[in-house]
């Protein structure tokens, strides 16, 4: 168990159970983890245009005014991938930036996370 922990934590660790840190058993089978995640909607502050952009540090060109903007817009919401709802209920870079992102869809339950065993930094 003590090397299944550490092996999350990023540490390499043998207790003897032979646990292999890429065979983890923490992860939720209805969680999509890892990836760029969800669809960002921004509006541009140049002309409040919508952009819609991924990745967390993408840089995302305004179709409006062609504005271009890299890792320094905060997302109003994400775009569900299942229902196509807003989600309202998400952390993203770059204000996020040390913590786990994640993205949770109350319409229909879809849920995403970061891996957070190879989080950045």
């Amino acid at each position: 168990m003590l090397g299944r922990v550490l092996g999350w934590l990023g540490f390499e660790s043998d207790d003897g159970d032979g646990a292999d840190a890429t065979d983890l058993d923490w992860t939720d089978p209805d969680t999509e983890y890892g990836g760029d995640g969800p669809t960002r909607r921004y509006t541009c502050p140049e002309c409040d245009a919508t952009i819609e952009g991924v990745g967390p540090d993408e840089q995302v060109t305004c179709p409006g005014c062609h504005t271009a903007f890299k890792g320094v817009l905060v997302p109003d919401h994400a775009v569900c991938p299942d229902c196509g709802g807003r989600i309202d209920d998400a952390a993203f870079y770059p204000e996020t930036r040390s913590d786990t992102e994640f993205a949770a869809c109350s319409a229909c339950g879809y849920r995403w996370e970061s891996d957070p065993r190879f989080r950045s930094v």
